[in-house]
């Protein structure tokens, strides 16, 4: 049997060289050096850049989400709401939990205001004369509670990931596009050097 021999960090380097095209091969035009340098740019970026843009988009949206959350709950009232009948079976299911919530009739006191009766979720099977909490807002109508900590988490991880995708394209899309570009010169410089020396290699001079 074989035993390979391990490779020297002399050879996984100069091996990296070739491939990003920082070696000293006089074949290489300039094209190709630009080309290299775009390479080298493109995978810093998408190692480097891309994870700090998705990290600053993320701190972003949770403090807005954040802020959102604290003027919410400087506006908004967590009320005690008394069920004027049986919270029925048929309801809409929360997909947060297992317990199945249901729209009932209820009344409730916002602050400085005269009550207010209206539909509000309660779980299904509560039965007439129990409370739930509810949050009303500056009018006294019923709205939606203020987001805690699961869903602005939630916000923040796919803003996150949306920021990271959008960079991606960004970067691999721009990467793309100068590469074009750069195969459009190469092939006009061939182009060229082909109509002044393809005649003498033939041997028909125009």
């Amino acid at each position: 049997m074989r035993h390979r021999r391990p490779r020297s960090p002399g050879a996984s380097l100069a091996r990296w060289t070739r491939w990003l095209g920082f070696d000293r091969n006089p074949l290489r035009r300039r094209t190709d050096r630009i080309e290299a340098v775009l390479r080298l740019v493109t995978m810093i970026l998408l190692l480097v850049a891309v994870p700090i843009a998705a990290i600053a988009v993320g701190r972003q949206a949770n403090h807005l989400a954040l802020r959102q959350a604290h003027a919410q709950q400087a506006a908004d009232h967590e009320v005690t709401a008394v069920l004027l009948q049986q919270a029925q079976a048929t309801g809409v299911p929360d997909p947060y939990t297992s317990i199945q919530l249901t729209y009932v009739l209820a009344r409730w006191q916002p602050p400085s205001q005269a009550p207010r009766s209206g539909q509000v979720l309660a779980a299904a099977g509560a039965r007439a004369g129990s409370t739930v909490k509810v949050w009303v807002d500056a009018s006294g109508a019923v709205t939606s509670p203020p987001p805690d900590h699961r869903m602005i988490a939630g916000d923040v991880c796919i803003a996150s990931i949306v920021a990271c995708l959008v960079a991606c394209l960004l970067v691999l899309g721009s990467n793309a596009l100068a590469r074009r570009v750069l195969d459009h010169r190469r092939l006009r410089a061939w182009d060229a050097e082909w109509r002044a020396g393809g005649p003498l290699w033939s041997g028909h001079p125009n």
